[in-house]
């Protein structure tokens, strides 16, 4: 087996000492190549809030009058650190939201209203922002889903601390859509 620096010497006699040189400056960018990147935060769509069902007007609750369900079905995100100072970390979420109508509904949209929240590992929310969504359904089509992106900064109070924060993703709901998804988990 041929170890680096018998590779860095056969480069060398054939490339001489800039090509050395280069080969040599190369091999340093390849060894940071295997460090460990730093944490992301993760994504998680809370259980009672990944869902929302509207109802006709003052049917709350009535099966028969569901005119369409939301759902949050997938949170992904990406995130990168200032590379100079390392106190904050950009952030780019993908959600992606579908929405199902009932085949009697008599609606053209979806209007839903989503949030994302930046918490730390004690539950404790730092930041939240909602999200106004339209979701139109075509004629004759009963479920539109699209992906929503976010980018955000995210400052950090100590360096390299974004493993310690989690991305929480969820429909904002009132009391009587809240409680629907609890009865709807057995909660």
């Amino acid at each position: 087996m041929i170890s680096f620096l018998q590779i860095l010497a056969r480069l060398a006699k054939r490339l001489g000492v800039f090509g050395a040189l280069s080969a040599m400056a190369l091999s340093g960018a390849l060894a940071g190549c295997g460090q460990e990147a730093l944490p992301c935060p993760d994504a998680k769509i809370l259980r009672e809030a990944d869902q929302v069902t509207k109802f006709a007007p003052g049917q709350d609750g009535n099966q028969q009058a569901i005119t369409y369900i939301g759902h949050v079905a997938q949170a992904r995100l990406n995130c990168s650190y200032d590379p100079k100072t390392y106190e904050s970390m950009r952030v780019a979420l993908g959600i992606q939201i579908e929405a199902q109508r009932t085949p009697t509904a008599k609606v053209d949209a979806a209007e839903l209203r989503y949030f994302v929240a930046i918490v730390n590992l004690q539950g404790e929310i730092l930041a939240r922002q909602d999200f106004p969504l339209n979701l139109p359904f075509k004629p004759g089509q009963d479920t539109v889903s699209k992906v929503e992106q976010i980018n955000q900064l995210v400052p950090l109070k100590y360096p390299q601390n974004g493993g310690s924060l989690q991305i929480w993703v969820g429909f904002q709901l009132s009391d009587a859509e809240l409680q629907y998804n609890r009865q709807r988990y057995g909660n």
